[in-house]
């Protein structure tokens, strides 16, 4: 860092920012995860820790119990859903199990990363095939799903008489009509933990920089999927060009993928992977990897959206509506959502204190941050 101190100056000034804030006497903040407050917008601590579902009235509660039993009836005769997945497989696999136990409906799912899983869905979508009868997408519902509404293959959820919307339990923050955030994960640093030991575990993104690590960063290319470029946009707005002038300068290793990037990782190839979320790290720990990981305090995050295919359209429309419906109530999403690292929506108190909002990109943006990531 010695040979950039100009560069290295301006990091440590912006990253002594909050401080200085906190040591003024202002309230800490963290950012809204509700995408309709828009990016950026500051809540509460306190806020951000309660549920803010609506409450019921009494008849709007019998009412969803018995739809609720009406579904169950309707989705059991269909006896099975497919989910198309952008999580890991730990996710849909986790919570196809439990809600096969829970309501006897066999599950399957195909995972694939964002960008193909769209690719594939809508290629099938043109040609009248729906395979997928529920979806599990990251990073909200562009650029696809806006033309599958207009084309009547996606249902919006305000039209898929939900119980658990019914009877108000679903938190209204993350909730837009058309497929709600299910799932947060906040970005961390993957580090193989027979090279990075004791105090070199990094505890902020700009630790990578340390010319001890050159030849020893493994980067995945961001061009996978938005999520990427989201939470390499977020970083360049906090620290600049200068940031990843300072990371190309590292000499990464550069893969095609989250999950090349994390086996390479498990097998020594290098010493920290940022970012990654933690489902992805869950399968290469349980095979005895010596990985591990860091969220640092400033971080974005994947948010995973559901999205329901048109009940004219799909193979198990109602079993698709009751899966939703699991995945959306509390003890569905607590199952969704049960693994290290991941924040569910009944809950955010475990969210990072800096945690900020990802925003929408667009593929010119894409393109620029894989360019100023040498890819």
């Amino acid at each position: 860092m010695n040979s950039h101190p100009g560069i290295f100056l301006a990091l440590v000034t912006r990253k002594l920012g909050p401080i200085a804030l906190a040591m003024m006497g202002l309230v800490a903040t963290a950012y809204a995860v509700d995408a309709r407050l828009g990016a950026g917008t500051p809540l509460l601590l306190a806020q951000a820790a309660k549920p803010a579902a609506k409450a019921a009235p009494a008849g709007n509660a019998a009412r969803a119990k018995a739809d609720l039993d009406a579904l169950i009836k309707s989705a059991k005769e269909e006896g099975e859903v497919t989910i198309y997945s952008a999580a890991p497989d730990s996710v849909p696999r986790r919570t196809g199990a439990a809600f096969t136990a829970k309501y006897g409906i066999k599950s399957g799912f195909i995972r694939l990363s964002t960008a193909p899983l769209a690719q594939r869905y809508f290629a099938e979508a043109e040609s009248g095939t729906f395979a997928a009868d529920i979806i599990i997408t990251a990073g909200g519902i562009d650029p696809y799903f806006p033309d599958g509404l207009k084309k009547g293959w996606v249902e919006p959820m305000s039209q898929a008489n939900l119980p658990v919307l019914t009877a108000g339990e679903f938190p209204e923050r993350f909730y837009d009509g058309v497929s709600p955030v299910v799932q947060i994960s906040p970005w961390m640093i993957a580090f193989n933990k027979d090279q990075v030991k004791g105090a070199d575990v990094p505890k902020d993104w700009t630790d990578m920089l340390d010319p001890k690590w050159k030849g020893k960063i493994i980067l995945a290319d961001p061009r996978v999927g938005l999520v990427f470029t989201q939470f390499w946009s977020i970083l360049y707005e906090k620290y600049g060009e200068g940031f990843f002038t300072l990371l190309r300068a590292q000499n990464p290793r550069r893969y095609p993928g989250g999950i090349p990037a994390v086996q390479g990782l498990a097998a020594g190839e290098g010493a920290m992977y940022p970012p990654v979320i933690p489902p992805v790290v869950t399968g290469v720990q349980e095979k005895g990897a010596p990985v591990d990981t860091v969220t640092p305090e400033f971080t974005t995050g994947t948010q995973f959206y559901l999205i329901l295919t048109a009940r004219g359209k799909a193979k198990h429309p109602n079993a698709a509506r009751l899966l939703a419906n699991y995945i959306m109530s509390p003890d569905g999403n607590k199952v969704f959502n049960d693994e290290p690292g991941i924040v569910g929506i009944y809950d955010t108190r475990r969210l990072p204190k800096q945690y900020v909002q990802p925003k929408p990109v667009n593929k010119e943006q894409v393109d620029s941050m894989a360019k100023l990531l040498g890819f």
